[in-house]
């Protein structure tokens, strides 16, 4: 923001050069980028910080600058209150409020015998010199006390308007407004519009309509001047691609009470200058005024928390000079009430830094800081996506990242369509919403690097993911998905075969990625959409889903350009980390010999194998250290659904030899629970 010299010191009247003003506002929070000399005086270029809308002009400036120099601010002498007026006004016009939430006041007031021309020439240096160009005196006044006060307003033609009223609501949906910059707008119900008995005649607080701007041939004029919700002013703009210097206002907060001030503000102006004749009172909408905000302060707090002793004198000049109010209530606490342009203002410690500000940073002592000091560590989650991250590695995959916003994508589980978490004012269709699975994107990497020529494709991808539980509530938490495009060990004179089925690679990488982690775990069948209906599997760790494996659907496949199968997993880590531990204890090996034994059941194919192999780890007991598969036939002689498992068992004792009676004892145990359990039969036995 750009505001000259010359028109700040004199509202906060101080002896300083250009330069000092200029270290002082930026010692005191109000950074101030460059001080330029122009052809219209020297002009501060100031950055203004997104929670201080009061210092969108130059009284808010002024205001920091008198309470650092400790002088009394200056404000402009000659504003006669409209409301202690005749109501003259309501005899023109009437102003309905439809959502006082998104519309809290609204103020309008009547000028008549408009007279039009330039706006006078020492008017005309301040707007160019704050970087507005001059147009007519209405325009240029409206602009002038904008920059004055930080209250946007809009003029318009009395006349236009229908039913010679104003209705502040919401637009309809199919309605349009031409702009003043002469394009056409087509209107949702989110965007809050001026309209009046008939039609919209303004976009709220970002620009009017040119079916009722000022011209040659205006008479009579109403004045706009109004306090809208900022997040709704932010929608609108954003959606619409339309940011003025009222919306950039409005966005971060005008001060509600300044409405009417700077509405008379303007037909003072507009009276001193001959531009016109204002109507007596004002047409003020203001359904719910905000109550007082009052916070206690303790001057021995200020102290505590600035590092250096400050008086209870110094806390109430300090404050008083920004326009808060400062009585004190009792035993030394201070009451303050916050003024009403002062909206960041919420606790205790805020004041405190108010304070500070204004007594200035370099009173702070130097010194080392002091007290007890911790060591460093990763959280939980993080070792958790170390230990992850340094498997997937290994196993020769390459870690992407990619964007948490992402559009709607064909490859999101549709069943969870309901939980995701749309953004009100995404910056494009492509950045619309929150990710619920990180399986898009991936395939997104996938496609890309398909469509390049590469292969195989082998990533995965360690990330947040966000999940919508109701309206109001969300759930957060990290993920680890893999996508997998042909073989991922590199091509060689020896690796000959056909290839490897992706369901089974990416099953090889939960099995990799759950055994360095010590979790135990089961596949059960899985219904997901996304996946072969047949190649596909969800993950139970302690009978709880932790996410899912399989094959990419056919028909998603044929989207990219992917000559091979894809395989893909994705597992809650959220989930995983209730059940692993980063300090496991160490199990030295056993030095007595293991027993090995085969077993061939004949089981129904509907059976599946993770079904199986969790009865012949619950039957065969400690003993039995491990259990593989390493065979399966099917077809004659076999009856029709029925298949030959061979599994390979490993039984071994810590503390003893097994004896051939022992080692039977646990073969027969496990024969029988496979027989009841899953009708299983062991032909020649």
């Amino acid at each position: 923001m750009r505001l000259p010299v010359e028109w700040i010191t004199e509202l906060a009247p101080v002896e300083a050069s250009a330069p000092e003003i200029a270290h002082a506002l930026t010692m005191a929070g109000l950074e101030v980028e460059a001080t330029e000399q122009t052809d219209h005086g020297t002009v501060l270029d100031i950055k203004v910080t997104p929670n201080r809308g009061d210092c969108l002009s130059v009284i808010g400036v002024a205001r920091e600058l008198a309470a650092v120099y400790g002088v009394a601010l200056r404000l402009p002498a000659g504003i006669r209150s409209s409301e202690d007026e005749p109501p003259d006004a309501a005899a023109f016009t009437a102003v309905e409020i439809e959502d006082p939430a998104l519309c809290p006041r609204y103020a309008a007031r009547i000028v008549e015998g408009i007279q039009h021309g330039p706006s006078p020439e020492w008017m005309q240096e301040r707007l160019l010199a704050a970087g507005m160009r001059p147009i007519s005196a209405i325009v240029d006044i409206t602009n002038y006390v904008m920059l004055e006060m930080g209250q946007p307003l809009h003029a318009f033609d009395y006349h236009t308007l229908r039913e010679r009223r104003i209705v502040v609501r919401r637009a309809r949906q199919g309605e349009t407004l031409t702009t003043l910059d002469g394009v056409a707008r087509d209107l949702t119900p989110e965007a809050l519009v001026i309209a009046d008995a008939e039609r919209p005649v303004a976009l709220a607080g970002v620009m009017g309509g040119a079916n009722t701007e000022i011209t040659e041939n205006t008479t009579v004029m109403l004045l706009e001047s109004a306090h809208f919700d900022w997040r709704s002013i932010r929608r609108t703009s954003k959606r619409l691609g339309l940011t003025t210097e009222a919306s950039y206002r409005f966005e971060r907060i005008v001060d509600p009470a300044g409405v009417v001030v700077a509405a008379d503000r303007v037909c003072a102006l507009l009276e001193q200058l001959g531009i016109g004749s204002p109507v007596a009172g004002v047409v003020d909408e203001y359904p719910a005024p905000p109550q007082t905000r009052c916070l206690s302060l303790r001057p021995v707090r200020v102290s505590r928390l600035l590092g250096y002793d400050v008086s209870a004198e110094e806390v109430t000049g300090s404050l008083s000079r920004l326009g808060f109010g400062v009585k004190d209530s009792n035993g030394g606490t201070l009451s303050v009430t916050v003024p009403t342009w002062r909206p960041d203002i919420q606790r205790e410690v805020d004041l405190v830094e108010e304070v500070g500000r204004v007594l200035g940073y370099d009173r702070i002592p130097e010194g080392l800081p002091v007290g007890a000091t911790t060591q460093g560590a990763d959280s939980e989650i993080a070792g958790l996506a170390e230990v992850l991250r340094d498997r997937l590695v290994g196993a020769g995959l390459q870690e992407v990242v990619t964007h948490s916003l992402m559009a709607v994508s064909p490859f999101d589980d549709p069943a969870t369509a309901h939980e995701r978490i749309a953004i009100r004012s995404a910056l494009s269709e492509e950045l619309s919403g929150l990710r619920r699975s990180l399986v898009p994107g991936l395939l997104d990497v996938l496609d890309r690097n398909a469509r390049r020529g590469q292969a195989p494709l082998a990533f995965f991808e360690i990330g947040r993911i966000f999940v919508a539980r109701g309206e109001t509530h969300h759930d957060e938490t990290l993920a680890v998905g893999g996508a997998v495009s042909g073989p991922i060990s590199p091509r060689s004179w020896h690796a000959s075969g056909p290839a490897p089925v992706p369901f089974f690679v990416v099953r090889g990488l939960v099995d990799a990625v759950l055994g360095a982690l010590g979790c135990a775990y089961r596949v059960v069948r899985s219904s997901d959409a996304r996946l072969h209906p047949g190649r596909q599997a969800a993950v139970l760790v302690e009978g709880r889903s932790v996410g899912v494996v399989g094959e990419l659907h056919p028909e998603l496949a044929e989207r990219l350009h992917v000559r091979d199968r894809i395989g893909i997993f994705e597992l809650n880590c959220g989930e995983l980390l209730r059940v692993w531990s980063s300090g496991r204890a160490f199990v030295g090996l056993s030095p007595y010999p293991a027993v090995m034994r085969d077993i061939a059941p004949r089981v129904p194919s509907s059976v599946p194998y993770a079904d199986v192999l969790q009865i012949v780890r619950d039957a065969g007991g400690p003993i039995l250290e491990d259990a593989s598969l390493v065979d399966v036939f099917m077809g004659p002689p076999l009856p029709e659904g029925v298949r030959s498992l061979t599994l390979s068992l490993t039984l071994r004792a810590s503390d003893r030899t097994l004896t051939d009676a022992e080692a039977e004892r646990t073969l027969e145990a496990i024969r029988t629970s496979l027989k009841q359990n899953c009708g299983a039969e062991f032909p020649g036995t």
